[in-house]
């Protein structure tokens, strides 16, 4: 859905589902923010190791952010859906997903349940409700509630 919807010969339309971009450029603003405190503190004396540490902390943890809001996507195709997360890369048939369970909340969690497994997306990704519709629609299962 972002940008990347295409139909080939007559098939249904292979859409590709991401995270919000915005998301992964606050997750490097504040990298970069770390990565200044953390290179700032060499200019000082006396600085105690823990602080350092901490400094390093918070660059790892928003690099790693920005790795997961950069790779993660769910394309879904005639066939089914693959999962991309920062890991790994799971393949759904449409045959293989059982249910689709919607826990509400400050964020929307949708958890995809198959026969080998599960995958989860969040209402973080962009035009999430579409997806989750898609996937209902195209596993047969019960409509989602309103």
């Amino acid at each position: 859905m972002d940008g990347r919807d295409r139909t080939v010969e007559g098939k249904q339309p292979h859409q590709v589902f991401r995270p919000r971009r915005v998301l992964a450029a606050v997750m490097a603003a504040a990298g970069l923010l770390w990565l200044g405190i953390f290179a700032w503190l060499f200019h000082f004396d006396g600085v105690p190791l823990q602080t350092f540490l901490s400094a390093a902390f918070f660059v790892v943890f928003f690099g790693v952010a920005v790795t997961y809001y950069g790779r993660t996507r769910i394309e879904v195709d005639s066939r089914g859906i693959t999962c991309r997360g920062m890991v790994r890369t799971r393949r759904f048939s449409f045959a293989d997903i059982r249910k689709l369970d919607v826990l509400p909340g400050p964020v929307t969690v949708y958890a995809i349940r198959g026969s080998q497994g599960f995958v989860h997306f969040t209402s973080f990704f962009r035009h999430h409700r579409h997806l989750a519709r898609l996937l209902v629609e195209r596993a047969g299962l019960s409509p989602l509630p309103a």
